[in-house]
């Protein structure tokens, strides 16, 4: 007997996502395979998102902070605002075009924002050239800290008290130059994309579409235009456009429902999706197998999401069988 719509679903995803082995996916044995897989993975906090990128490498066998954070010193993988306006751990080479790629509706509103939290006319302007100018002047390895970036804009005229000193940093990051490197202590670290020991990846314009729907697809598919649409807060258009030029689009019909998959979906047997079912994960805070997808419902049921996740944005880690987020992670 087959397995059911639902079961399927989780199980192809929890394959994609790099927690569960298929020989149609490529064996991600690196944080650096991992990162170029999902594209994105959320980081909200520093810690939880480590541990999404552990928990992936060799499909979660044995998984090592350790080399996560080897592979942020080196610069491999960064943390920084590319989607939502939100925290994701990224390649190193990828941070500015997906940035640039995604982030102007985000600034559209957080301009709205900004009269409302104190700024005058020109505060955003000055505040960009005095971080930018800063960090283009610090040596590589050299970084800096939350506390002194807010003392930079005090400098430069600008009050960073009241909520406005983090709306900066948040804003400017997501302008395309500006990533995190592992935290000193308890303060969270700015550097400029031009200062890493790796160079910018250029896609072009034309082109970004695609690979954001190639790379979105490869480690989150089946999906549909609605999880995109969340996910990378892009239009439905772009969405749309993202999903059909990715180079290895197909579409799944599970339980009648058309979804957009990678084409080595089609590959993985059904032993792979029982195999990946019966396991038992542990997933940190924020992790991508649900804050992945727009539908949260089709791993966990409604009556125990506000143990996990509530509607103010708040996660926790979260325990997984069958499938099924079982709750929070004791």
């Amino acid at each position: 007997m087959g397995l059911s719509p639902r079961k399927e679903l989780q199980a192809r995803r929890l394959i994609a996502q790099g927690l569960a082995a298929s020989a149609a996916r490529p064996e991600l044995s690196s944080p650096h395979e991992v990162t170029q897989h999902l594209l994105a993975l959320q980081g909200q906090t520093f810690k939880a998102g480590v541990r999404a990128i552990a928990v992936r490498v060799n499909n979660g066998q044995k998984p090592q902070d350790e080399g996560v954070l080897a592979s942020i010193d080196a610069h491999d993988i960064v943390r920084c605002w590319p989607i939502r306006g939100t925290l994701h751990f990224v390649n190193g080479e990828d941070a500015r075009w997906l940035m640039r790629l995604c982030s102007p509706r985000v600034e559209s509103g957080a301009s709205k924002r900004r009269p409302a939290l104190g700024f005058a006319d020109g505060d955003f302007e000055v505040a960009h050239e005095a971080l930018n100018t800063h960090l283009l002047n610090l040596e590589t390895g050299q970084v800096l800290e939350r506390p002194h970036a807010y003392q930079l804009f005090t400098d430069a005229g600008i009050d960073a008290g009241e909520g406005r000193g983090p709306h900066l940093l948040r804003a400017l990051g997501g302008a395309g130059d500006i990533v995190q490197l592992r935290p000193q202590g308890r303060a969270e670290t700015f550097v400029h994309v031009d200062r890493l020991n790796i160079s910018q990846r250029e896609v072009a314009s034309a082109e970004a579409l695609a690979e954001l729907g190639t790379r979105y697809l490869n480690g989150h598919g089946p999906v549909q235009l609605e999880d995109l649409c969340w996910w990378s807060y892009l239009t439905k258009k772009d969405s749309k456009k993202a999903l059909e030029s990715a180079s290895n689009s197909v579409k799944l019909m599970i339980g009648g429902e058309e979804f957009y998959a990678p084409a080595w979906q089609k590959n993985v047997t059904e032993a792979e999706m029982r195999a990946a079912l019966r396991r038992t994960y542990k997933l940190p805070a924020f992790d991508e197998y649900l804050l992945g997808y727009s539908n949260k419902s089709f791993t966990m049921p409604d009556e125990i999401r506000h143990e996990v996740l509530t509607k103010n944005g708040l996660s926790w880690d979260f325990t997984v069988k069958n499938g099924e987020v079982v709750g929070r992670t004791v």
